[in-house]
């Protein structure tokens, strides 16, 4: 709008100077200028410049449509044409075409037609100063951002008035809600494939937008919206799950939210090995929604997004992608700190036992990093745990103390173990640095039959490592082995503990 009235008061502007310069200011009225009978001639070939503008447009328009439904999604169409704004000024050029092409057809009457070359005068100036400022509106408008931005603000508004107006909105706002949520998942997969991480994180962004919107007015819900039974028929996502399934999630009014982690799954699926920092992005917006529900009183969605982390660990290892799943394990320790913060400890004991058991499962495949990478994340969880004197403490720490297994491999997986008994020593040295000595005895008592020369060589890497940060760049930041100078002034108290040291 702004363009066209810049370009509206431009264009007076320099009529206005002309017309002096012509006319000077001898009373010459620009209305009877414009409407004098000499003027036929131009008027007639309105039409022709008319019509040159509407093909223009249409096709300038078209072409643009259509690279952007097949960089993204071919759903862009839907939305360009549902476009209020799109409907209005297309409209525009085309009545403007008929009713310059009808005055033309009446400058030949008994009479010159004023008022008609008026409005063919006025309507054709307007089409012609608006097309470049609605050329910059297409462009706008179908910039992926805010295409993005526009289904999500579409399908958070359908579960909105969905909320106020009940029962009759459920049949529409539910196909609403699901094809922004399959625009998004199409969007974010094309842009995968493409690798452009941006677009990609957006959608995961407003798929997560979303899912926390439906959890956030899930209460004011009529309960035939929570009815997944409709989906089994023909929706991608749902159409082979068991009926058992099906109910549960009506039973759960989870429905929604597994639709968008199914779309999280499959952008995860797709990005393994190939886009590690889409797949770190996925687990947080995981773990996020998880956190979100977990303060609106919804243990479902946080179960479901639980469940979901452990598939996407489960890819994760299955194609040996090292680095997705030592950042899954951290995502795994937040939002069991965050359980813990909630005060729900049968989740935190149920977080940890899947950090070992993943873990150990990558162990047996020679990933032994990543079963280090679990020792560590369980040190910080238990080191959390014990400062918040949680009931779960001592299952926790029985669990930790059963982590690391005898090597089958050769030296490539002691040197994971020997990662497991570093995280076990610094997690005494917590212990006895908040004057804790008991499970700090538990955790000497654990490695008691330890070989002297590995003991030796572990506390002397631990005393070596003197800065925090690690030394490439990692998404953590953080040096495993490094101990503040509180803590490991603890470990002379420990290793003291070992007869032979």
């Amino acid at each position: 709008m702004l363009g066209l009235v810049l370009l509206s008061l431009v264009s007076l502007a320099v009529y206005a100077a002309l017309f002096i310069a012509d006319f000077g200011l001898n009373g010459a009225s620009p209305l009877k200028v414009l409407t004098a009978p000499g003027t036929i001639g131009p008027l007639t070939s309105f039409a022709e410049v008319t019509v040159g503008v509407l093909a223009i447009a249409i096709t300038v328009v078209a072409i643009i449509v259509e690279l952007a439904a097949n960089r993204y999604t071919p759903r862009i169409t839907e939305l360009f044409v549902a476009d209020p704004a799109n409907q209005v000024v297309l409209s525009f050029f085309v009545v403007t075409s008929v009713i310059v092409l009808w005055v033309s057809m009446s400058v030949h009457g008994t009479a010159f037609p004023t008022v008609m070359s008026l409005v063919a005068f006025a309507a054709m100036s307007v089409s012609l100063l608006a097309i470049l400022p609605y050329f910059v509106y297409v462009f706008d408008f179908l910039s992926p951002v805010h295409v993005i931005l526009r289904i999500r603000e579409q399908g958070e508004y359908r579960l909105q008035r969905l909320v106020s107006r009940g029962q009759s909105e459920v049949p529409e706002a539910h196909a609403a809600i699901v094809l922004a949520v399959e625009q998004l998942g199409d969007i974010a997969l094309n842009s995968v494939d493409k690798k452009d991480k941006p677009l990609t994180f957006a959608c995961l962004d407003a798929l997560g937008h979303v899912a926390r919107t439906h959890v956030a007015h899930k209460g004011g819900l009529p309960e035939s919206w929570f009815d997944s039974s409709r989906l089994v028929s023909h929706d991608q996502d749902f159409v082979a799950l068991h009926p058992d399934m099906v109910r549960a999630l009506s039973a759960r009014r989870t429905w929604l939210e597994m639709k968008v982690l199914r779309q999280y799954q499959a952008v995860f699926n797709e990005s393994v090995n190939r886009l590690r920092d889409v797949n770190h992005v996925v687990a947080i917006r995981t773990r996020r929604l998880a956190s979100f529900a977990l303060e609106n009183h919804d243990i479902h969605t946080v179960a479901l997004c639980q469940r979901f982390l452990n598939t996407y660990m489960r890819a994760a290892l299955n194609g040996r992608d090292v680095r997705t799943a030592y950042n899954l394990l951290n995502e795994y320790r937040q939002l069991a700190e965050t359980l813990l913060a909630a005060e729900d400890c049968d989740r935190v004991v149920e977080l940890a036992n899947r950090i070992k058991f993943y873990g150990q499962l990558a162990f047996s495949s020679k990933l032994g990093f990543i079963l280090e990478t679990a020792a560590y994340d369980l040190c910080t969880l238990i080191e959390a745990v014990h400062a918040a004197n949680a009931p779960c403490h001592d299952e926790l720490l029985d669990l930790f103390l059963d982590v690391d297994r005898e090597p089958e491999g050769g030296r490539s997986q002691e040197a994971s173990l020997r990662g497991v008994r570093k995280a076990q020593v610094k997690l005494a040295t917590y212990y006895l640095e908040q004057g804790c000595e008991e499970p700090a005895r538990r955790i000497f008592e654990d490695m008691s039959a330890e070989q002297v020369s590995r003991l030796r060589s572990i506390r002397d890497e631990l005393l070596g490592v003197d800065d925090a940060e690690y030394w490439e760049v990692v998404d953590r930041g953080i040096n495993f082995d490094y101990l503040e100078p509180g803590r490991r002034r603890q470990l002379a108290t420990f290793f003291g503990w070992f007869p032979s040291l």
